[in-house]
């Protein structure tokens, strides 16, 4: 199949509809333990999978020993709501500890409190939370300690159903997507300052855009526009511009939005960037025999985790020009644990429509 394919573009819009769209990536291990005071986070993609990949469960060929590290070290770099974090933290003993990261406040204190009720107990394993982006992983944690590393990449359900986040299309708040508020550019400021050429490139980096320069210059005159307005960006007025762009495509225009909205959000927050850092982080933090377990939700997130390790699993680092190798061949830092990705079961999905794009690679350091 080529990209063109009809199967492969409706499989390339569910990805995105499942990350962006308000179909979004899920949280928590408990759809009912992640509703408080209005939030509400869903329910983990492949939960079991993760969990057997960090040796933590057995069962499977990701654990084909059998053996749980409840003594072991371990990172959740995507604490979100918890559920991730809450079961393995569960798992753990007295002797074990967890170190959890997330750039998003709200995350940090649903997620903190919901795991108290873990780490406060006697004989509780040692729980930290690390209220920067994973892409500090290596500035937190040091070389050769850690047992397993979890990635749950993307946006959190809370992130977009939270309209005053600004990450949705539904409703018609000002755009915003930063995971961390702190940061100072948001997706406002980013617009208004980005050139035609480069947002086209992220369109089509981040989203596989057609169109994506006629798109783009478009959209900058909009953000031009509203700025001398004196208002904000709003979603209705990328919509337009996505059905001025695309007039024979409005029964996908949802779609199209939503991967608008992907493109913008991952240069705002710098996924991309973030994820191969905190990989190549991951890495040098993992004992011999440590796993790297990823999740990812779109091919652009998958990609990124694939190139990026592939670096790891050459054992030669020669130029391919050389005709024999000259760097001793003793290179290689990770091996691939699971051949393919795992994919969610059919049972999952039905009962979890959220898990339908996952994408699970589990690698190990060696």
């Amino acid at each position: 199949m080529t990209r063109n394919d009809p199967q492969v573009k409706q499989l390339h819009t569910n990805e995105i509809l499942n990350s962006v769209g308000g179909v979004v990536r899920s949280c928590t291990e408990n759809a009912t333990a992640g509703v408080e005071g209005g939030v509400f986070y869903h329910d983990p993609v492949m939960l079991k999978e993760c969990l057997q990949g960090l040796r933590l469960e057995a069962g499977s060929d990701l654990n084909k020993s059998g053996d749980i590290l409840a003594g072991g070290t371990f990172v959740d770099c995507t604490l979100g709501g918890g559920g991730h974090s809450y079961a393995i933290a569960s798992r753990l003993n007295e002797s074990g500890a967890l170190h959890s990261f997330d750039r998003d406040d709200d995350a940090v204190k649903f997620a903190s409190k919901r795991l108290a009720t873990i780490t406060e107990k006697p004989a509780a394993p040692k729980f930290v939370v690390h209220p920067v982006p994973f892409a500090m992983l290596g500035e937190e944690i040091a070389a050769d300690t850690l047992d397993g590393v979890l990635y749950d990449l993307g946006i959190s359900s809370h992130q977009v159903d939270d309209s005053s986040r600004g990450f949705t299309f539904v409703g018609n708040n000002p755009l915003d997507l930063r995971m961390d508020r702190r940061e100072e550019v948001s997706a406002q400021e980013w617009l208004r300052a980005v050139s035609a050429d480069d947002l086209a490139e992220a369109l089509r980096k981040n989203a596989d855009m057609d169109r994506a320069f006629k798109l783009a210059t478009r959209i900058v005159e909009v953000a031009a526009e509203t700025g001398r307005e004196g208002r904000d960006i709003l979603p209705s007025d990328i919509k337009e511009v996505v059905e001025a762009v695309f007039p024979d495509k409005r029964r996908d225009a949802n779609s199209l939005l939503a991967r608008v909205f992907q493109a913008v959000r991952m240069e705002v927050n710098g996924e991309l960037r973030q994820i191969e850092t905190s990989i190549r982080s991951a890495v040098d933090c993992l004992k011999v025999g440590g796993r790297l377990v990823v999740m990812s939700y779109h091919s652009v997130e998958d990609r990124c985790v694939k190139d990026t390790c592939a670096e790891f699993e050459k054992a030669c680092i020669c130029p391919e020009h050389l005709p024999v190798c000259m760097c001793g061949g003793n290179h290689q830092r990770l091996k691939k644990v699971n051949r393919k990705p795992i994919l969610p079961s059919n049972e999952e999905i039905a009962k979890n429509s959220r898990a339908r794009s996952a994408k699970l690679r589990v690698y190990e350091r060696v």
